[in-house]
């Protein structure tokens, strides 16, 4: 609070003040008292007036200066008033007293919401885990029978696994800060990874697969990585021209490394292309061509900022689409 806010507010009995002085000024000169008495009382009631305002200025300005420098110093905002003490003056204390009311009841329900949410990621992975059980038995008693049908099934069986792995991911990436294992690894063992987990939805799609330079070490989380460029494959699948093709190609950039997933497919729309990473976006493609749930890019973008990487897409319809992973030299994790 700065001095001319402070009177500012305080105008109005300012005015007040001064006008009772000209009011008593007025009436000493109307039975002739004398001049210089008439000063010495204006300049005692003015002594006695700006010296109380002054001090409640200086109670003021402390004491939102420190709740201020607390509020920028914190992170957790609504800690705040278990920290800052309380005023020694009456309308500060009231305000006070009310703030302690409504921080505690939002705490109590930020503590509740944290709870819920705990719970439901809890249940979430444990069905996951549960679910994966009877898929297993079934591409197990799906691979002891050839037939036609039964690759049809598996195919079904697999990308019932992949929405159920995104459920998984979905759940997990707001704690992910508990779930994060960094290490270094080059990337043909990632890309690998999501290439074997999705191999039978690339030989039915006749796909070929181009690599090139991918002895290339990053930093990160190699488990999420995967899933990530599992979600860019499984989009390559969806959205391609015939017969899939598919290139993985990494270099060195400025202060990281640049690795960028192309495929033949349709594109994506000049219209859709800056709303791609939203959550629950399907765009053109996604109602046109195949059912979509708008969730896959939107968890590579969410995983990519926690993980301290960043995401991008160039395309053009008709031709293909490329995504940018860039993994920096030094990573900082994002809680």
């Amino acid at each position: 609070m700065s001095l001319i806010e402070f009177f500012k507010e305080k105008q109005l009995s300012i005015f007040l003040h001064f006008l009772s002085l000209l009011i008593i000024s007025s009436i000493l000169y109307l039975y002739n008292e004398n001049g210089s008495l008439v000063i010495v009382i204006d300049l005692i009631l003015l002594f006695f007036f700006f010296i109380p305002l002054g001090v409640k200025y200086y109670q003021l300005k402390n004491y939102y200066d420190e709740i201020k420098n607390i509020s920028k110093q914190i992170k957790e905002k609504t800690y705040i008033a278990d920290i800052v003490e309380e005023p020694p003056f009456f309308s500060g204390k009231f305000f006070y007293n009310i703030l302690n009311e409504a921080t505690k009841n939002m705490n109590d329900c930020i503590f509740s919401l944290k709870n819920a949410q705990r719970d439901y990621t809890d249940y979430i992975e444990l069905w996951v885990h549960e679910i994966k059980t009877p898929i297993t038995a079934l591409k197990l008693i799906i691979s002891n029978h050839k037939a036609f049908e039964s690759t049809l099934i598996q195919e079904e069986l697999l990308k019932i696994e992949g929405y159920v792995e995104q459920a998984l991911y979905y759940a997990r990436s707001s704690t992910l800060n508990q779930d994060y294992r960094i290490e270094t690894f080059t990337l043909d063992k990632v890309v690998n990874l999501a290439i074997k987990s999705l191999s039978l939805s690339i030989i039915r799609a006749n796909g070929s697969i181009h690599k090139d330079n991918l002895d290339l070490r990053v930093t990160s989380d190699s488990k999420w990585i995967v899933f990530i460029l599992k979600q860019l494959i499984d989009n390559a699948i969806k959205y391609r021209h015939n017969s899939l093709k598919l290139s993985f190609i990494a270099k060195k950039v400025e202060s990281g490394t640049l690795l960028l997933v192309s495929d033949n497919g349709i594109g994506i729309a000049a219209a859709d292309i800056e709303r791609i990473f939203k959550r629950g976006f399907t765009g053109i493609n996604g109602r046109n061509y195949v059912k979509s749930t708008g969730m896959g890019l939107y968890l590579c973008e969410t995983l990519c900022q926690k993980l301290g990487l960043r995401i991008s897409v160039d395309s053009q319809e008709s031709i293909g689409t490329t995504f940018k992973i860039y993994f920096p030299d030094k990573l900082r994790i994002f809680q």
